[in-house]
């Protein structure tokens, strides 16, 4: 048999697993606190759209009677939503009874329906 048998060789001896580990810490950290359901919203304006939440939790465009979109905006201080107006402006009080479900740092919608799926809802964007 030509070939050597090398024993007592760690694969820890070498920089690539503690490469791997340190891209998997970053990359765990990074999704954490920017695409995670439990990162921060992100402070400013929002651009925001009705949509229907469907069974499959995915978004269908709502418009009016004449096809058009409906449009929002909001504005988010302190990882908090303080401002949602369209034609009229949401009241501090009207704003704290809403469901609030973040995606990420950048995205969320808000309902006053509390259904697992199939309602209607005010989806928003980060706008800068």
């Amino acid at each position: 048999m030509t070939g050597e048998i090398v024993t007592g060789t760690s694969v820890w001896r070498t920089w690539k697993p503690y490469a791997l580990l340190g891209v998997i810490v970053i990359g765990g950290a990074w999704w954490w606190t920017s695409q995670s359901p439990f990162a921060t919203l992100k402070d400013g304006p929002y651009s925001c759209t009705a949509v229907y939440v469907n069974e499959d939790g995915k978004f269908e465009l709502l418009t009016d009677g004449a096809g058009s979109r409906m449009y929002a905006d909001a504005v988010v201080d302190g990882g908090e939503i303080v401002s949602l107006s369209a034609d009229n402006a949401l009241s501090s009080a009207n704003l704290a009874s809403l469901t609030v479900r973040t995606k990420g740092d950048a995205q969320f919608h808000v309902t006053d329906e509390v259904g697992a799926h199939s309602y209607h809802a005010i989806a928003c964007e980060f706008a800068r």
